[in-house]
């Protein structure tokens, strides 16, 4: 008999996002007893994605909603932003805050031997403060961006990446525990 699988909704800002969740926290989230949608919001009206959210709460289904960082001074008052852009119809539990763009968390999975192939150098030991500008910075001359993306993912640690960004390892332990708890000490 198959099992039920809960229904989730990931609101996602735009394409490096639903790469990043397809490639990376999809799988996850899928063996955490999940079915995945994927929304993306940057080009909708808020209107329209606040209709969204209601729609998915009134039908009892489950939402996250991921946003970078980006300037804001804490994932609180990013939090309080969000939530005013959408008459509070996002619940503040189901907003995942990015710190500090999607970038960083591309950034964060990639090991040693992922950085020799791409021929980068030593990333920070955190990319809690990696932006989009610093990131488009790394990608090796000839190689597109999304090329470049692709090649991170393909060599994705998601252990590594929880030692490297903070934020991205609070999403693990929040939304894949037992994920985290199958992996950690290894």
């Amino acid at each position: 008999m198959p099992m039920h699988r809960a229904l989730l909704y990931l609101l996602l800002e735009g394409n490096d996002d639903e790469r990043f969740f397809s490639s990376v926290v999809n799988p996850v989230l899928a063996d955490e007893g999940y079915r995945i949608k994927i929304w993306k919001y940057a080009r909708e009206k808020r209107i329209r994605t606040e209709k969204f959210v209601q729609a998915i709460r009134a039908d009892d289904a489950d939402y996250l909603y991921v946003r970078d960082i980006d300037t804001a001074p804490s994932v609180a008052a990013k939090k309080r932003e969000i939530r005013s852009w959408y008459h509070h119809a996002v619940a503040p539990g189901r907003i995942v805050i990015v710190v500090t763009e999607i970038e960083s968390w591309y950034l964060a999975g990639l090991a040693d031997e992922g950085l020799r192939h791409l021929s980068l150098t030593t990333p920070p030991a955190t990319t809690d403060f990696v932006t989009k500008e610093e990131f488009n910075m790394m990608i090796p001359s000839g190689s597109s961006r999304i090329h470049f993306m692709r090649d991170l993912l393909a060599r994705y640690d998601m252990s590594v990446a929880m030692e490297r960004n903070r934020s991205f390892s609070y999403f693990m332990q929040r939304f894949a525990p037992r994920w985290v708890a199958r992996h950690q000490g290894r």
